[in-house]
């Protein structure tokens, strides 16, 4: 029983301890006294005079008076002309705060202190289109303590009409109000608080006011990085450099070349060209191997719904050589191993061929970038994209820094990281859009424009944040400054393909191949033709990948009479055209490329009242 009657007794001293402490407040003062006289100007802008009386319960050096550095809106706000009557104070700016660090160091405050601080809030535009307003913590959340004797008093600038003008008091989001009498003479607000304020309630004003009565309002910019453009500009020209010294290809000295380099497929002379192998690149070597004997094309038209259609059937007349690459051998057998292992239709190679052609276009470009003597590119061009990327993100990093501060959910700890998550994302939004508008020719049908949507929007909303956030500081003109210099050094990170000087042989030796076949003159083109009646179809598969196939057809149309002996047509023709023929050929196998690269998808058939601390302003303190 005794032992019963122990634990209630303890219980109600610990309630009574709890009660008493949330009652009188975690500080070591209470306040006796707190005078507002507030002055607010056509610009937003709030001269406050704060006359605190404090009565300390044990030794303290003074108080600190935190202001925030955000409106209730989380809008920047800025606070000006500190100042403390008759005694030392220092100021110092903590996360999202001023603090007002009041007291000597060296001394301890009286028991009784008065302490008399001034300063100009300023807000600036309120970013209301329809109106303008006061709602403003005349007291805030943030004092641990009881506050006795509130009095204030309100100078506007001008008229106002005060039927909705509201107090609140008490814990945040209170809506009590009856604690509160005030009077108004002419365009000043007079007032008293008729109750205690116990520790952490608030006093608040709330008035909608017409729009333009704060005429003189403007957007308080965030100069948080006040030279940034300059960060970007420099970053932009050092990636510049960088790129000229490091990524830019070399200047090349085409010579005047009849054949391709020998022992290359069409294949390879696709990816040597440009740094990249296409589909059209795999499936011209359907014609590199007609052209060898290899197989034979057989043309169909068929009749789909009312629409005709090119169909090929592909038939083998022999094994293919020994000493060709591996992955043609591998990519021939494939090919007639998805038909009767002799004949194939290009329908039976629809939504199955993808796989193939997606592991030779690797095995393409691994024949020459696995091996350090063969290879095309240099490996530098990989840390030389990463280094512009980096720029990238340090160029717009300065903004991202503001923009996130301007979001006013980021706290000091965490703004940083943020910033740099926001650069980045911006650069990989940037870096995708070019590199896919790069590759555009390349793709698959079925994902070119899926993957422009994705980019598209992935880029607007990332910028589009990026510049909304920017413009509420009126920072535009500069962060789109950041965001071109982001932009320029994602084109040249994409463009980094520095070659080898094995790279570059090949390079000359194609690149005046390619002239040769656009500006051959036609007794040159006889002369060849003479000597080597299949030239024009040996040279046929390269012009295809090369994308000038008609320049080079163009050349034969006098020459060439009759079609090639591994082509069978089931239509009827007319007299033979070596132009139609080619440049149908070159149309027909990239409508075919695009039809085998990838599996297609099958379908089925406003502040009225206000609420205690929710203005701006208000803070709070503590002693020290």
């Amino acid at each position: 029983m005794k032992r019963r009657l122990m634990l209630c007794i303890s219980a109600c001293i610990l309630m009574l301890m709890i009660v008493t402490g949330t009652a009188l407040g975690a500080e070591t003062f209470n306040i006796t006294s707190y005078n507002i006289d507030m002055t607010v100007y056509e610009d937003n802008s709030y001269a406050v005079i704060e006359t605190i009386d404090i009565r300390f319960t044990e030794q303290r050096h003074g108080i600190i008076r935190s202001l925030p550095l955000k409106t209730n809106r989380g809008k920047p706000a800025l606070i000006s002309d500190i100042y403390v009557f008759d005694h030392k104070f220092s100021t110092e700016k903590v996360s999202s705060n001023i603090e007002i660090k009041i007291g000597d160091p060296d001394r301890y405050a009286s028991f009784s202190e008065k302490y008399t601080i001034g300063y100009v809030y300023t807000i600036g535009d309120d970013y209301f289109d329809d109106r303008d307003e006061l709602y403003w913590n005349l007291i805030g959340n943030d004092w641990d303590c009881t506050i006795e004797n509130v009095i204030f008093k309100i100078n506007m600038p001008k008229p106002f009409t005060p039927d909705r003008l509201y107090f609140t008091h008490g814990k945040k989001g209170s809506t009590k109000h009856d604690g509160v009498d005030w009077s108004i003479e002419r365009n000043t607000i007079k007032g008293s608080l008729t109750v205690t304020l116990m520790p952490n309630d608030s006093l608040t004003i709330a008035m909608p006011l017409p729009e333009g009565y704060f005429s003189q309002a403007e957007r308080l910019k965030n100069n948080a990085m006040p030279y940034g453009w300059l960060i970007s500009v420099t970053c932009a020209a050092a990636g510049a450099a960088l790129w000229v010294f490091m990524g830019r290809k070399k200047r090349i000295f085409p010579t005047v070349e009849f054949y391709p380099p020998q022992g290359l497929t069409s294949a390879d002379v696709g990816f040597l060209i440009d740094g990249r192998v296409d589909s059209f690149d795999i499936t011209s070597l359907i014609i590199y191997w007609a052209d060898k004997g290899y197989l034979s094309i057989t043309e169909e038209t068929v009749k789909k719904r009312f629409i005709a259609k090119k169909s090929f059937t592909f038939t083998k007349l022999r094994d293919i050589s020994e000493d060709s690459q591996d992955y043609e051998k591998e990519m021939f057998e494939e090919l007639f191993y998805m038909g009767d292992g002799v004949k194939v239709s290009t329908g039976q190679l629809e939504n199955r061929f993808y796989t193939v052609g997606d592991k030779v276009k690797k095995q393409v470009k691994l024949s020459f970038e696995d091996n350090e003597e063969t290879r095309i590119f240099l490996r530098t061009n990989i840390l030389c994209r990463v280094l512009l990327l980096l720029s990238g993100v340090v160029s717009t990093l300065p903004f991202s820094y503001t923009a996130m501060k301007e979001s006013g959910n980021v706290g000091e700890a965490g703004l940083l990281l943020k910033s740099i998550i926001m650069s980045a994302a911006i650069m990989a939004a940037l870096y995708f859009l070019i590199h896919i508008l790069k590759n555009w020719k390349g793709m698959k049908k079925g994902e070119k424009f899926k993957q422009l949507f994705f980019a598209l929007l992935f880029c607007g909303a990332i910028c589009g944040t990026f510049i909304y956030s920017l413009s509420l500081t009126g920072n535009v003109l500069t962060g789109l400054i950041s965001l071109t210099s982001a932009a320029m050094l994602g084109i040249m990170s994409n463009l980094c393909s520095r070659r080898t000087e094995s790279g570059m042989w090949y390079e000359e030796k194609l690149t005046g191949f390619k002239e040769f076949i656009k500006a051959a003159e036609l007794d040159r083109i006889q002369l060849l033709a003479d000597e080597n009646p299949g030239y024009f179809y040996n040279v046929l598969p390269f012009a295809m990948v090369l994308g000038v196939t008609d320049k080079w057809a163009k050349n034969f149309d006098s020459i060439m009479k009759e079609p090639p002996n591994w082509y069978h047509s089931s239509s009827k023709q007319g007299r033979f055209s070596v132009l139609s023929f080619a440049t149908g050929l070159d149309n027909d196998l990239k409508v075919f490329s695009l039809d085998i690269a990838s599996k297609h998808q099958t379908s089925d058939s406003s502040i009225s009242g206000g609420s205690s601390g929710g203005g701006s302003g208000g803070g709070g303190g503590r002693s020290w």
